[in-house]
């Protein structure tokens, strides 16, 4: 695969494991928190996942035999994934979407670079289609750490949650009923920091991807007369979006203006998509059809260059 138009990231001789190794340790922080309000049974799923997307990856390589790019981002696939589900998530729906997005996504599609979408992010789309009941599978963070009874047989969700109900405080830490890793805004904060530190990331990206949400956020609020900006960029795991699945070079292939605007269209998409419904729709959806449209910015981007080229070279 080359590399060399594959931004955001910044390239080095070591580029696919640089990147695999940054964007897996960016995660620790949200992994960390995962951990700490859900106890075992989180640790278990971003585990299980990370290992069985790792796992498919080298089989489905070898039976190919092609060569394998990095296990690193395999694992951060996998981890990725996990932290989109419910804390409550039964074991077999979790194979079920690492096996959809390491096999069907990913590896049908050619490997690492090829895949049209993000596999982490159409993963847990096709979760929410064909285990729609798992949506429910929330639970309160800090109570039960030690309970694995979920692993096997899901949950029935819980009663009485009402996200106006928490202070700031707690909507800033993730102390409140979320997916795994979308919740805690300060450590996916964190995350993109270290990411855009290191150079694994370049900033214009999610910069724009959050500017615009939230531009397009306040105009809604406006129009609609309510005030649910600041409760959105808290609650809906848009932060989620622009560190961790508008950096996978199968979402935004290119850096530039074209990156720019691929982070405006998914923002536009995100709030579109809020103001229809909720939850993990507002986060993979917009991702996924972005990523579907990335060949179009690709030949759009093309298309410019070359016309503007020819009136460049035209002789007056």
């Amino acid at each position: 695969m080359n590399m060399k138009h594959s931004a955001p990231f910044i390239h080095t001789e070591m580029n696919d494991s640089y990147i695999s190794i940054v964007h897996l340790i960016s995660l620790i922080p949200v992994m960390a928190v995962a951990v700490v309000y859900y106890g075992v049974r989180a640790a278990i799923l971003i585990l299980f996942c990370a290992g069985v997307f790792a796992a498919s990856d080298d089989i489905c390589t070898r039976v190919r035999d092609h060569r394998h790019d990095s296990y690193l981002s395999s694992l951060f696939y996998g981890s990725a994934f996990a932290l989109l589900l419910p804390p409550d998530t039964p074991l077999y729906i979790a194979l079920a979407g690492v096996l959809f997005g390491s096999i069907v996504i990913r590896q049908l599609s050619g490997g690492r670079g090829s895949a049209l979408i993000n596999p982490a992010a159409a993963a847990r789309l096709f979760i929410r289609i064909v285990f729609p009941d798992n949506e429910c599978a929330l639970s309160f963070p800090g109570q039960s750490r030690t309970y694995i009874r979920s692993l096997l047989i899901g949950s029935r969700g819980i009663a009485g949650f009402d996200i106006n109900d928490y202070y700031p405080s707690e909507l800033i830490t993730g102390r409140y009923p979320s997916f795994l890793g979308t919740a805690c805004a300060f450590m996916m904060l964190a995350g993109l920091i270290y990411l855009i530190a290191k150079k694994a990331y370049k900033f214009y990206i999610p910069l724009a991807y959050i500017a615009m949400t939230v531009m397009l956020s306040l105009i809604a609020d406006a129009y609609l007369d309510t005030s649910n900006t600041k409760m959105f960029l808290l609650t809906s795991g848009v932060l989620f979006t622009s560190a961790y699945l508008l950096s996978d070079d199968e979402t935004v292939r290119q850096y530039g203006v074209v990156s720019i605007v691929q982070a405006f269209f998914c923002a536009v998409l995100t709030v579109l998509v809020s103001v229809k419904t909720s939850g993990i729709d507002v986060i993979v959806v917009p991702v996924v059809v972005t990523g579907v449209m990335t060949g179009v910015f690709d030949y759009a981007e093309r298309v410019i260059r070359s016309t503007w080229e020819e009136k460049l070279h035209v002789k007056p």
